[in-house]
């Protein structure tokens, strides 16, 4: 066995206590108008046999609190992309929501 690496000083919680209620309580983000939005969505069945029972998603894009359809990507990089261009132009965040969970992946206000 090797011995540790005593570089790494490894803080218990009590010493962290914001570290600790950060990892039980996250908090939740808020959806601002302008932002760029990237939700995933279960595609619809329309074979009533197929060949796979694992999920597909699909991915949509749109401008908060706009609730029109945008571009719908069938991957996440694609999509990001996509979302990441428009954000760039229009100096807003990049907000990625699954499972109604919101998370923000790039912010391109302070560049503007």
């Amino acid at each position: 066995m090797a011995p540790r690496d005593r570089r790494v000083a490894r803080r218990p919680p009590r010493d962290a206590p914001s570290d600790a209620i950060e990892r039980v309580q996250p908090r939740r983000v808020q959806i601002e108008i302008g932002d760029v939005v990237v939700t995933r969505e279960r595609l619809p069945r329309v074979n009533p046999r197929p060949a796979s029972t694992a999920p597909q998603w699909r991915y949509r894009i749109r401008i908060h609190p706009d609730q029109h359809t945008g571009p719908v990507f069938t991957g996440f990089v694609s999509a990001a992309s996509h979302a990441e261009q428009i954000a760039s132009v229009k100096c807003a965040r990049i907000v990625f929501i699954e499972d109604e969970l919101p998370v923000i992946l790039a912010d391109y206000r302070k560049n503007c």
